[in-house]
């Protein structure tokens, strides 16, 4: 399923976050496809400057992987969950990915590179989001220096906004040194 919201001027298109803007370009929810063999990308006429992954049509524990290949990604070691410890301050009924089995990493791979990937971090511990390009070199990277929940003494609010650009990025990792780790609004851009 395709959403679109073209969007003229600079203007908040997260109602949930009010962290997210785009100037002069489309933004596209992408939705998790199951039975789709055509990829979504190759359905469009105008290609976007940037996609968030809906996350919300996914199943409280499903194991994120090829929910969003068609659209040019693919997560590993990510599940879905609506938290409940307040300590992660997501409000009721809200998706978000957790890194799982392995806790405190999420990792993202594009079949075709793009320029940014930005998430909303909240965490038990200093987490880094670095950034690849094909032959698996560093390109950037975006640190958020400790954690950050809420019934922390951390200076860093909930729902961190970590972000990383650069050419040809093909693989982003969003790692938090063992800790708890939730991301949501996940989206990046070409």
């Amino acid at each position: 399923m395709l959403q679109s919201l073209e969007i003229e001027t600079t203007h908040n298109i997260n109602p949930l976050t009010n962290n997210f803007r785009v100037k002069n370009g489309y933004k596209f929810v992408a939705t998790p496809e199951y039975n789709q063999t055509e990829p979504e990308l190759l359905k469009l006429s105008t290609m976007p400057s940037c996609i968030r992954l809906g996350l919300e049509d996914l199943k409280s524990f499903e194991v994120v992987d090829h929910q969003f290949q068609n659209w040019g990604v693919s997560l590993s070691n990510a599940i879905a969950i609506e938290p409940s410890n307040p300590a992660f301050a997501v409000p009721p009924g809200i998706k978000v990915l957790m890194g799982a089995p392995k806790s405190g990493l999420i990792e993202m791979n594009f079949t075709s590179p793009v320029k940014f990937v930005s998430g909303l971090v909240t965490s038990s511990r200093r987490t880094v989001l670095s950034a690849y390009n094909q032959n698996e070199e560093l390109l950037a990277q975006d640190e958020m220096p400790a954690s950050n929940l809420l019934d922390s003494d951390s200076m860093i609010p909930p729902n961190a906004k970590l972000t990383v650009n650069a050419e040809n990025i093909y693989k982003v990792s969003f790692y938090a040194f063992e800790g708890q780790l939730i991301v949501i609004d996940l989206s990046f851009g070409f």
